[in-house]
């Protein structure tokens, strides 16, 4: 059940900010593991004078109550392969003969090799890797068996097949592969299988449900939406429909999402990817650990030219939350994820892919960019507009991103120590309850 029927989690506290990214660690490079948090959270009192000191790094300066962890388990899980050495003895010719059956000839796959241009990890590999990608993807669909394949050697067949699992969240009816070894040296060829979960027969009848949900979806898009607008959409309808749940049916995959409405984080990449292939944003999974030691997926989207991370799982609160408790935020979702940069995503998480990834660098499309949630100085007419417009709309919480750390600093200094947060607030407010992330920039308030 999603969150439109299950109110577990239909109320999510504003509290949850602090709990996702106390977890953010500062790392300078991708492959660099995660420190310690540089965060701090709080109460001010309308009549204390100002904070005595700044809390220490991941330390409580009021009683905001409670202690924030990051969850034991992702529930990422990666896909397995297996050699078979028991070979059943097939001649070359009866190969050739099973692999043209299920529709694998020299003309459909110069075809299907040139629908392939655009998935990002295809476009990134030589000729004779993209033959063998399209190869694998082919014999996926058909759900074949024991498939003459080009593969020279074992580990580039892992290789291109976990650019296909990545690439296609479509092919949501396998969690792995075999492969068979035949003869050696120049000789040697290879035949593939997919470890498949659901029969041809139940994937045609799965098939409708899927759509349907994408339908609705789409449905709800605005006309003319542009990249952007589309990353966006899908990123709360996916996390306003989806409960974090270790325990959820096909949560490796789409159908967790679609048809049940619960998942883990590669269900939630996956669908994300899903959806904005189909309204053609450029969107690829990818996978990594966060700073717990665990196995994690994410997204990597294109929008207007330029390329961004996108953590859905991240920006349901849910996610790393421990309380319910409190007021709640605007929709469920957190945007700290919604479009960063590389540097920002390596606070919290470590690329661990099998191509290269691209180092993001651009912030147009950054949520509190684009949102008008980005300060350049300390600026109190804007500020006094990011109040107003909260509580205009019934809301209870501010949050706000700053354009440098000489800009977080000023801000921290005016409104935390100095207690001009309280010259935003509603008349008489006594207290206000606060976020500060020194490594993404982000003050938010809650009151």
């Amino acid at each position: 059940m999603g969150k439109e029927t299950n109110g577990r989690k239909a109320l999510l506290s504003a509290v949850l900010i602090v709990s996702m990214l106390s977890a953010c660690g500062r790392t300078k490079v991708a492959d660099a593991d995660a420190q310690a948090p540089r965060v701090s959270k709080g109460t001010i009192e309308a009549s204390d004078i100002g904070l005595a000191e700044t809390p220490a790094q991941g330390e409580e300066a009021g009683s905001t109550g409670g202690a924030y962890t990051l969850p034991q388990k992702t529930g990422y899980e990666a896909p397995t392969s297996t050699e078979n050495r028991t070979i059943v003895r097939s001649s070359r010719v009866d190969l050739e003969k099973a692999r043209i059956s299920i529709g694998i000839t020299e003309t459909e796959l110069k075809k299907r090799m040139r629908e392939q241009a655009g998935n990002y990890f295809f476009d990134l590999m030589e000729a004779d890797q993209q033959l063998l990608y399209t190869e694998i993807l082919m014999v996926l669909e058909k759900h074949g068996e024991n498939i003459l394949i080009s593969a020279k050697d074992a580990d580039t067949l892992k290789k291109v097949f976990l650019c296909v699992f990545q690439d296609h969240p479509e092919i949501y009816w396998i969690d792995g592969y075999g492969y068979s070894r035949y003869g050696s040296g120049d000789n040697c060829y290879f035949t593939f299988s997919g470890k498949y979960t659901y029969s041809k027969e139940q994937c045609d009848a799965y098939q409708p449900m899927i759509d349907a949900f994408v339908s609705k979806c789409e449905s709800g898009l605005p006309q003319g939406a542009r990249d952007y607008e589309k990353v966006k959409y899908v990123y709360e309808y996916i996390i306003q429909k989806t409960d974090y749940d270790l325990t959820a049916r096909d949560n490796q995959n789409i159908l967790s999402v679609f048809l049940y409405g619960e998942s883990v984080c590669q269900g939630y990449a996956k669908a994300v990817q899903y959806l904005l292939k189909d309204m053609n944003v450029p969107c690829t999974m990818v996978v990594g650990k966060v700073n717990n030691g665990e196995g994690h997926a994410w997204n990597l989207v294109n929008v207007d030219g330029s390329y961004y991370y996108v953590d859905a799982t991240w920006g349901d609160a849910g996610y790393i939350s421990n309380t319910d408790e409190g007021d709640t935020l605007p929709n469920g979702v957190s945007y700290h994820f919604l479009n960063v940069t590389t540097e920002e995503m390596n606070h919290t998480h470590t690329l661990d892919n099998v191509m290269p990834m691209p180092y993001c660098i651009a912030t147009d499309a950054n949520y509190y960019v684009r949102e008008g949630d980005y300060v350049i100085g300390y600026q109190p007419s804007k500020l006094q507009k990011l109040f107003e417009e909260a509580m205009s709309a019934g809301e209870k919480y501010v949050s706000f991103k700053c354009s440098s750390e000489a800009v977080y600093n000023l801000c921290v200094t005016k409104l935390l120590e100095k207690q001009e947060v309280f010259d935003y607030l509603p008349a008489g407010a006594k207290s206000v309850d606060y976020f500060t992330d020194e490594d993404l920039y982000i003050i938010s308030f809650w009151f």
